[in-house]
């Protein structure tokens, strides 16, 4: 059985407190950004979205287009952002890029 002191049930309170307000920040917090938005996110120019997105080095899993409107789901941002540049297949961003020029 495990021995809970007095101090440590008195820190129970403060820990739900703050998993209620991260609860509450995740729940509210935007998960499809616009270029803009991506932009500032990631810390890059609008334009250099564009050019990731254009040479295909932004997959079409990290963005969709609707009612003419690029948003990136942010959440595959965050997974693009932390995968390492060798798992990338840059044979598959070749082609598609030689498929955009030909």
């Amino acid at each position: 059985m495990m021995n809970i002191s007095f101090e440590n049930l008195e820190k129970i309170d403060t820990i739900l407190d703050k998993l209620n307000a991260l609860e509450q920040k995740i729940s509210s917090e935007k998960r499809w950004l616009n270029v803009s938005e991506t932009a500032h996110y990631l810390g890059y120019s609008k334009d250099h979205i564009h050019k990731l997105k254009n040479e295909h080095f932004l997959q079409g899993v990290h963005y969709h287009k609707k009612a003419g409107r690029v948003l990136f789901d942010k959440i595959e941002l965050d997974k693009w952002v932390t995968t390492s540049l060798s798992k990338v297949d840059t044979k598959e961003i070749i082609n598609n890029v030689l498929k955009g020029v030909l």
